[in-house]
């Protein structure tokens, strides 16, 4: 029997015209939420407390809300609305309303300690109209981009910081007062770098720790009852929300996995960062937020020390945050000095990639997307996968979201990595899924959850 993830996630693929029909979504007409909180105190959002490199989220609809719960800080202790456009910190609730949000959260003697904890949620009506049944794990994959923004700006500040996935979800929303299409989806907390609570953290800012709701489902979540559940959803996002939702934290699992195992095929181990990390996360101050644009790549090869550097400095941002080192990174290389072109996986506790295939077909792999014109001139790219099965297995329908999450934090990583370097990394959203696990040679079981391609930045 399947998880409903698996269900939702092959609905959210993108196939070639003509061979299938497109999946028909059903969605609620839901007004807009009303982000204004007029008469709540505003506070100056200084660069201090939240990064000025705020990532691009979907295609620049901008999914994503960011809240803090603040606790002995630069502002009252209470709960706080980011606002990025008026660049103000709006106060919406006070001690109470900080007290009910962190008691949605496992081990309270460690997060009440937090001086803030950051709050993602997404409004899935801001992106429902462009990415339709995909919304909602394209709104999860920009929380995690956002997520990885702040965890990489609170360790160029020497703060310690921690991925928060394992939250009662209706608690935190009715705290908020979120509308019906706004969900949480994930937190950060802040400690200062001499916190003792955060030194003496198990966890430890690793990230492979995970909250799963297996236990509390109960039995799974299968074909047979969601075609039954599905007519009373809005669309199929919508269940998947519920079913990942955790309503009893005392029924849930920790889940801490670390795959160290060599694969087989040829190793290539990766050459030195070509910067420090402290330089790494210091230049990161003199970034700020660039448009994306989806244009043709420029032609050219990648020095073999960036195309390490790329990869070593995944660990900066939590390689594992959320996932339980669940998600498998495959790397396409099509133009790396001294690289055989192939496709290789990376396990980055050896610092190595394994080849798994020796083809790399440029223009087989650019008709692998929506508009091949896009893609061309890629040096390399990085396939997100995850076997949704075992994953579910592990976390329960919740894992899905980890997923979604984790591939997220790994995107933003990449892109602000290639911008330190001069180079552009971009997410592409419409791929033909099956076409794309069959030109790489990817195992029938795997999932592709996000692709990064990585190239030299076009002329302007």
């Amino acid at each position: 029997m399947r998880y409903f993830s698996e269900i939702y996630h092959e609905s959210t693929q993108y196939i070639p015209h003509g061979s299938g029909d497109p999946v028909i979504m059903h969605w609620e007409k839901q007004a807009y939420a009303d982000k204004r909180y007029e008469g709540c105190n505003r506070y100056p959002l200084t660069a201090a407390f939240m990064p000025l490199l705020a990532p691009v989220s979907a295609d620049y609809l901008n999914p994503v809300c960011v809240y803090a719960v603040v606790h002995g800080g630069e502002v009252p202790d209470g709960v706080y609305y980011v606002d990025r456009a008026e660049s103000k910190l709006v106060k919406i609730g006070g001690v109470d309303v900080r007290k009910a949000i962190l008691a949605s959260f496992p081990e309270q003697e460690f997060i009440t300690e937090a001086q803030t904890i950051f709050i993602y949620t997404g409004l899935l009506e801001r992106a429902v109209w462009r990415f339709r049944e995909a919304a909602y794990r394209q709104v999860q994959m920009d929380v995690g981009s956002a997520c990885a923004n702040t965890i990489l700006l609170a360790k160029s500040r020497g703060q310690k910081v921690f991925a928060l996935g394992g939250f009662v979800d209706d608690s935190v929303a009715v705290a908020l007062k979120l509308g019906a299409t706004e969900m949480p989806m994930a937190a950060i907390a802040v400690f200062p770098e001499k916190s003792m609570v955060a030194f003496n953290s198990v966890d430890d800012g690793v990230g492979e720790l995970a909250y799963s709701n297996h236990a509390e489902m109960g039995a799974y979540a299968g074909e047979d009852e969601c075609r039954m559940e599905i007519s009373r959803y809005p669309s199929r996002f919508m269940l998947q929300n519920r079913l990942e939702n955790i309503d009893d934290l005392n029924l849930c699992m920790k889940v801490r996995r670390l795959n160290a195992q060599a694969l087989p095929g040829d190793e290539f181990p990766l050459t030195p960062s070509k910067f420090t990390n402290d330089y790494y996360l210091r230049e990161l101050w003199y970034l700020r937020a660039d448009k994306k644009v989806a244009t043709p790549f420029a032609h050219g090869t990648l020095d073999l020390d960036d195309f390490s550097s790329m990869l070593r400095w995944l660990e900066l941002a939590q390689l594992n945050a959320f996932g339980a080192g669940l998600i498998k990174i495959w790397v396409v290389v099509f133009d790396v000095m001294f690289v055989y072109a192939g496709v290789y996986r990376y396990i980055p506790v050896r610092k190595s990639i394994y080849m798994q295939s020796g083809s790399a077909n440029p223009k087989k792999f650019n008709k692998c997307f929506a508009v091949p014109e896009q893609v061309q001139n890629s040096m390399f790219a990085v396939v997100l996968t995850s076997n949704l099965n075992e994953s579910c297995q592990v976390l329960g329908n919740r894992g899905y979201r980890y997923m979604n999450l984790n591939a997220g934090v790994l995107a933003e990583s990449l892109y602000v990595s290639a911008r330190l370097l001069n180079k552009t990394a971009r997410e592409e959203h419409f791929f033909y899924h099956d076409e794309l696990k069959k030109l790489l040679d990817i195992p029938e079981t795997e999932s592709i959850i996000s692709t990064v391609l990585i190239g030299k930045s076009p002329a302007r």
